[in-house]
Order: structure tokens, then C-alpha cells, then sequence
């Protein structure tokens, strides 16, 4: 499938991050105007007809993934995604899937969820039966959050492909008839990483690990000042070893080396 430029440019723009920044008057026990409100205008006159929202996951997806994966990606209330990358053997940092974090891409927003919808995760034909000879590569990862329940996707590039993992659940899907699409989402979600933070240390109850307000960022400030057996907020290199190989190894079990 050949990406016009048109699609680029309007994919960067609804693709940013939505911001997550709140004020008393968007409290979620306040009184909020029904256009505001958690369940939202559109889905209670959906519920009130009985009717329900159009399908995220495509026939061929929804075929190949356990019930529980792909319930948490259809009912999905939030959607934050990561740049990812093998753990080194004496990585000590934060990881997600036995995945190293380099960075955090945000929350999605509604358009950016549509657009992944419609060219990634609701089309068929960016997917083959068979299994290519190559490595995944993780790049990009999107957490789908239902609940406290969530369902992570990965991006791999080159090696294109979709994981997808929930619990014990890990299944790779080989997009190779898509990887031009694959490309540039990687290629648009990684310009848009930043420095991922513990959202524990933010006093966050959602994964995002980025700043959303003043008093997180003293937060930072405050950290960034002493030592952290996660090497939060160290920009020092680790002092260099003789035969000391830190750089990414990937384990090589499974579809593709994966698991």
C-alpha cells in the first residue's frame, strides 16, 4: 500500500499525544456537562439503541488471538504507547514484556486510535498465514487498557509484524504486506518519544511516564538529584568493562526469535 504524503502529513497531526492535564472543574465525581462525561453522549445513544460500536480487530486478527487479548483492545478506555527495544543481559531499568523502555510516544488520541484502527488493526490485508525467515525487531508498543486489565501490541521493523501479549498470551502476527504502513508508523511514533518516568514515582495511576502537572515535575526535580536502583534520571554512561557486552539481546525462542 503505497503512504501519500497527504496521509503523512494528517497522520503527525492526529497521531500526537492527547494531554492529560485535569482541573477541578473535570473532576470525575463533579458535575460535568453529558458531553464531558466519562461514558460520553455518542455511546449512551449507542447503548440506548442497542447497538454496538463498529469492530476494532479485523477478522484475521480476531481468528488468531485469544478472546480475553482482544476484549481489552475492543473495549479499550486508554491507549499509551512506548518505544521499546531488547533488555541487555545486565539491563536494570524499566521494561514492559521483558521489553526495555527507552522513551514514552503518550496517549493516543480518539483520531490517532481511529487511524490505527483503520490501517493497522482493522485491515486484513496487511497480514500473511505465512512466517517469514527473521528476527523481531521491537520498536513500537501500544498498551490497550480495559479496566486494570490491558493487552499489549508490538511493532517490529524491519521483520514487520504485530505481538500481541496478555498474561501467559503471546502471538505474533507477520505483517509483511503491510510494511510500509508498519514503517511509518514506527518512523511517526518514534519522533514523538520522550524520556519515560515511572508513574509510580509521578503518583500516577495510569502507565503514561510523562510530566502532566507541576507537582510531578517537582517530582522530577527532586528525584533527578539522588540515585535510583532503576538508574531513574541517570544520563551517565555506565563505566565501560572489560568484555562487557551490554549491548540488546534478544532471546531467541519462538515465532521469529521472540519468546
Amino acid at each position: 500500500m503505497r503512504i501519500t504524503p497527504l496521509f503523512a502529513f494528517s497522520f503527525v497531526l492526529s497521531c500526537l499525544a492527547l494531554p492529560a492535564t485535569t482541573n477541578a472543574a473535570d473532576d470525575l465525581f463533579g458535575d460535568l456537562d453529558e458531553e464531558d462525561t466519562l461514558f460520553g453522549a455518542e455511546t449512551a445513544a449507542e447503548s440506548n439503541k442497542n447497538t454496538e460500536k463498529p469492530k476494532t480487530l479485523s477478522a484475521f486478527i480476531s481468528s488468531r488471538i485469544p478472546a480475553s487479548s482482544a476484549k481489552n483492545i475492543e473495549k479499550a478506555e486508554k491507549v499509551f504507547c512506548y518505544t521499546v527495544e531488547y533488555a541487555a543481559k545486565d539491563y536494570t531499568g524499566y521494561t514492559i514484556d521483558n521489553l526495555a523502555i527507552t522513551g514514552s510516544c503518550g496517549e493516543l488520541s480518539e483520531e490517532g486510535r481511529s487511524l490505527i484502527k483503520d490501517m493497522l488493526l482493522g485491515n486484513n490485508l496487511i497480514f500473511s498465514s505465512s512466517s517469514d525467515r527473521c528476527d523481531i525487531s521491537p520498536r513500537i508498543l501500544f498498551r490497550y487498557i480495559n479496566g486494570i486489565d490491558s493487552t499489549d501490541i508490538l511493532l517490529s521493523a524491519p521483520c514487520h509484524s504485530l505481538t500481541f501479549y496478555h498474561g501467559q498470551d503471546i502471538i505474533s502476527l507477520n505483517a509483511a504486506p503491510g510494511k510500509n504502513i508498519i514503517e511509518q508508523l514506527v518512523t511517526t511514533y518514534s519522533s514523538l518519544g520522550e524520556k519515560f518516568l515511572s508513574p509510580a514515582l509521578l503518583g500516577q495511576v495510569v502507565p503514561n511516564g510523562q510530566v502532566l502537572t507541576q507537582d510531578q515535575k517537582e517530582i522530577v526535580r527532586k528525584i533527578s538529584t539522588t540515585a535510583s536502583p532503576k538508574k531513574w534520571g541517570n544520563t551517565q554512561p555506565a563505566p565501560a568493562t572489560e568484555n562487557n557486552n551490554s549491548s540488546p539481546q534478544p532471546v531467541n525462542k519462538g515465532w521469529n526469535k521472540l519468546k
